[in-house]
């Protein structure tokens, strides 16, 4: 099983600020945007490292830190090793527009999102 940080993801009170503070004074890139189905936004924002930033204009959720975001290469072993190892997910697991994703938290509460990336979505955004 293979787990990698890909993002953290922000609740951010205006998407226009932010982007512009990520790009034009941190220095990120803009990977991609997606609008919500019943309103709301993301944009990725990539840093050269490679690690990005995951923005989220949505008035449903509290302005802050949202959850870390990993890409796992197989989500039912890692739901499995979490269950074996004494944790629960948030639910079950979900289809997304890039693939399926599970919550689990960690000891302190913090929020760890579970993501197996499609194949179409890794050849477009992953390379």
């Amino acid at each position: 099983m293979k787990i990698k940080v890909q993002y953290s993801t922000l609740i951010v009170k205006c998407l226009e600020k932010s982007v512009n503070f990520y790009r034009d004074v941190l220095g990120f890139k803009e990977g991609y945007h997606v609008e919500l189905p019943g309103g709301g936004a993301i944009t990725i924002m990539e840093s050269e490292g490679g690690a990005c930033v995951e923005l989220i204009e949505n008035p449903a959720f509290d302005i802050g830190l949202y959850s870390i975001g990993t890409d796992v290469d197989d989500l039912d072993e890692a739901v499995e090793n979490l269950r074996v190892n004494g944790y629960d997910t948030e639910g079950p697991a979900v289809s997304t527009t890039v693939g399926r994703m599970a919550f689990v938290k960690d000891p302190d509460g913090v929020k760890i999102c579970l993501i197996e990336h499609s194949e179409k979505y890794k050849e477009k955004y992953m390379k």
